[in-house]
């Protein structure tokens, strides 16, 4: 079984009036449960279940609704999910990302979300919001979101006379900003960078930019901002374009000029790049606001870092988005049904929000906790407020079964990081085994 960890919020463990208890936040809709009735709901985050804590006593306590939260881990929690649909045991309300929302929503058992929350939906970010959207339809209430961004050395950056705010990347030519920013960076143990006489990678002390193959960190974002895209408007995996041949290309060819670390290290090791950055030996690092947490914990004042827009294109610049949302499931029961709206109406507002934002745990989806986020960061030491929501951004993976056909397509393109074959003929191979593997 599943290891889970369980809290239960109660109307009297609280001293609150018993279930069924009116409050402003009902609309003056009565909500009955059964007696000794509860909801549930179901995350996959130690760290938000205990930020969710605050906010679900004062849910019970505004409402008399008892909710009890289950903590799954990662793999537990999706591997317990199909379980759970297939003996219709789910839980009243969980957490979903954007890669296992098509099949959640193909079952039939999701609550459409619009028409629950109506006009408070207009509080969230769009960026985050959006993704839930299926069919004209809402079908899930963002929680949090995350982005990507460019983190940098400010030590290293600033001797070798660079700006991080202003990376170009153009494959089309000789050089560019990046290249020239990430070979000043890079300095092997006599002092010698790349193409000077007797340069030797394998002593590199210092690196220059984290040319690796991510796909949420990396690969998303230079392919879309190339020009290309991971998957087109039906879904279908296309990112072996032209464009994607030549963003992917590229990346390669900055790892094997050594202005990155080496292929074969990144695609062993994956934490490479961000475990270089930690010990103060890479530049330039482009990662996610999902690393703020291990970064400022880990450098602790050690060095100076700065977080900036991720490298630009010759589509500018194009940060993935990916958010959570907390999805209502159909209980077939007007009452319970209620009920639920009345816990999915509580956490798209602020007060339900506010201990996520408080504990900076991704970027909230409510607009009116930005405040909150940025000044919990500034505590920590750290201004995020360079962090904006995009205008156009490179999207997470979309449909049934595209996160299987991700982890398809990986182990091929890293052949092209690996030096065993070129973009031009790893690419459309891995499009091919990512189309298969959706069906």
């Amino acid at each position: 079984m599943p290891t889970r960890r369980q809290l239960l919020f109660t109307t009297a463990a609280l001293g609150a009036a018993g279930i069924g208890t009116l409050s402003g936040c009902s609309r003056d809709r009565p909500v009955e449960l059964e007696d000794g009735d509860r909801l549930r709901m179901r995350v996959w985050s130690e760290s938000a279940a205990t930020a969710y804590e605050a906010s679900l006593e004062d849910f019970t306590s505004a409402t008399g609704i008892d909710v009890e939260l289950e903590v799954l881990g990662w793999d537990d929690y999706w591997e317990q999910l199909p379980m759970d649909v297939a003996s219709g045991d789910l839980p009243d309300v969980l957490w979903m990302n954007t890669a296992n929302l098509a099949q959640a929503h193909a079952s039939g058992t999701l609550l459409e979300v619009g028409e629950i929350v109506g006009e408070d939906a207009a509080g969230w970010e769009s960026a985050a919001t959006d993704l839930y959207r299926i069919d004209e339809g809402l079908w899930g209430v963002p929680q949090v979101w995350e982005q990507s961004i460019l983190v940098a050395h400010e030590g290293l950056v600033a001797a070798a006379e660079g700006d991080a705010a202003a990376l170009v990347f153009d494959s089309a030519a000789p050089s560019d900003p990046l290249r020239e920013l990430s070979r000043a960076l890079t300095v092997d143990g006599e002092g010698r960078r790349p193409g000077e006489p007797d340069f030797d990678p394998a002593t590199r002390k210092t690196f220059g930019f984290s040319a690796h193959p991510d796909r949420t960190a990396v690969l998303g974002p230079f392919i879309a901002a190339q020009g290309g895209s991971w998957q087109d408007e039906k879904g279908a995996m296309s990112f072996a374009s032209a464009e994607g041949i030549a963003a992917v290309q590229y990346l390669a060819d900055l790892a094997s000029a050594h202005l990155g670390p080496a292929g074969q290290d990144t695609v062993a090791d994956p934490s490479l790049c961000r475990t270089l950055f930690l010990e103060g030996k890479l530049g330039l690092l482009q990662t996610g606001t999902y690393d703020l947490h291990t970064l400022s914990e880990e450098i602790d004042g050690t060095f100076t870092w700065g977080i900036h827009p991720v490298v630009a294109g010759p589509e500018g610049t194009r940060p993935l988005v990916h958010s959570i949302a907390a999805l209502g499931i159909d209980p077939g029961d007007d009452d319970r049904e209620k009920a639920i709206g009345e816990l999915l109406r509580w956490l798209g507002g602020v007060e339900g929000q506010r201990p996520l934002a408080e504990n900076r745990l991704g970027i909230p989806a409510h607009r009116d906790l930005r405040g909150a986020w940025e000044k919990s960061w500034d505590a920590a030491g750290v201004d995020v407020s360079v962090i904006e929501v995009p205008e156009e951004a490179a999207r997470p993976e979309i449909g049934d079964r595209s996160g299987i056909a991700t982890g398809t397509a990986m182990p091929i393109i890293a052949e092209v990081f690996l030096g065993e074959t070129d973009a031009a003929e790893a690419l459309p191979r891995a499009q091919q085994a990512a189309r298969e593997a959706m069906g």
